[in-house]
């Protein structure tokens, strides 16, 4: 059997094999925890550049897919647009006829209201002037039977002068 010594020999022995194996397990470790620490920093960098980049490729569709949808938008807006102007300029259009259509009817109607009442006034002067005419071929007619019987008075005159002279 073992003595004491022996026994704190090997305790000794095996404590220092603990120690060692404590010391190396450490450094290992320690070397373990270094090497991890340098993947997960490679394993980080690495997923750091991918998420950029996956960002930047998605930042770069959306951008893409935003500038498409908007050019689509106006391009149905610009549609929309142009339907509406050509119906707002299609219904002015017919308004505007509708509008020159009773702005003619009524100066057409005007226009014969004083046509007619021109045409009264018209026929009214020319009957008075058809009165006047034959009140001038009477006055004329009187004048020259007023002239004719002066004529014939002074001729008479002259006859008579005469016939005085010649009985006296």
């Amino acid at each position: 059997m073992l003595d004491a010594k022996d026994l704190s020999a090997i305790a000794e022995i095996v404590g220092k094999a603990v120690q060692e194996s404590e010391a190396r397990m450490i450094g290992l470790i320690q070397e373990s925890e270094e090497r991890t620490t340098g993947l997960i920093q490679e394993s980080e960098t690495r997923m750091t550049k991918l998420i950029q980049e996956s960002i930047q490729a998605s930042e770069n569709r959306m951008t893409k897919l935003i500038q498409e949808s908007i050019q689509a938008s106006e391009d149905r807006m610009t549609k929309l647009i142009q339907t509406s102007i050509q119906a707002s300029e299609d219904r002015l259009t017919r308004r505007m006829k509708k509008m020159l259509f009773k702005s003619e009817s009524m100066l057409l109607d005007e226009m014969e209201r004083y046509d007619k009442k021109n045409e009264k006034r018209f026929e009214k002067i020319e009957r008075e002037l058809d009165g006047l005419k034959d009140i001038y071929r009477v006055t004329k007619n009187e004048q020259e039977t007023i002239t004719l019987l002066l004529h014939s008075m002074k001729s008479f005159e002259k006859r008579l002068t005469a016939l005085e002279v010649r009985t006296a």
